[in-house]
C-alpha cells in the first residue's frame, strides 16, 4: 500500500501540464499545499512580465493539491476559481500556498496567495472543489 507522500508526490507527478511549465509541489498536509514556479523567459508574456496564465496555473496546482491532500478521500476537481491579479512579476521565484477554508462531503473551498521571493502578493486566488465518488489512488 502506498503512503499519503507516495500517492500525494505521484499526483503531483501526474499533472503534466504544470511539470511541463515548472511547477514544483513544495509541501502538502491536510488542506494545505505550497508550490513554487522559477519565472523564466518562457513564462513571460508580451509586455515582458509573468503570464497570467503561468501564474494562474501555479495557484491551481496548489489548489488541486491541498483539494486532494486527504490521500485516502475521493478526488476533487475544480468546478469554480477566481484569481485577483494584484501586482506585476516579472523573473524570479513566485510561490503559491493554498488553505482549505471549508470541506463538506462534496465541496470544498480554498483560498490561495501568490508571493513573489520578497513575500509580496502577486495574486489572489479562490477556489472551489468537487469530490466526486471516485477515490483518490
Amino acid at each position: 500500500m502506498k503512503s499519503k507522500t507516495e500517492t500525494l508526490a505521484e499526483f503531483a507527478k501526474n499533472d503534466l501540464f504544470a511539470r511541463f511549465i515548472g511547477i514544483e509541489l513544495l509541501e502538502i498536509s491536510a488542506g494545505r499545499a505550497l508550490a513554487k514556479l522559477e519565472i523564466k523567459d518562457s513564462h513571460l508574456n508580451g509586455v515582458g512580465i509573468a503570464h497570467g496564465g503561468a501564474i494562474f496555473t501555479l495557484a491551481d496546482l496548489a489548489f488541486a493539491a491541498a483539494a486532494n491532500s486527504y490521500g485516502d478521500s475521493t478526488v476533487a476537481v475544480a468546478i469554480n476559481v477566481n484569481v485577483s491579479y494584484i501586482k506585476a512579476a516579472g523573473k524570479g521565484t513566485l510561490y503559491a500556498e493554498a488553505v482549505e477554508i471549508s470541506k463538506s462531503a462534496k465541496i470544498g473551498t480554498y483560498s490561495a496567495k501568490i508571493t513573489n521571493e520578497k513575500g509580496e502578493l502577486i495574486a489572489s486566488f479562490q477556489g472551489m472543489g468537487y469530490r466526486k465518488s471516485k477515490k483518490l489512488q
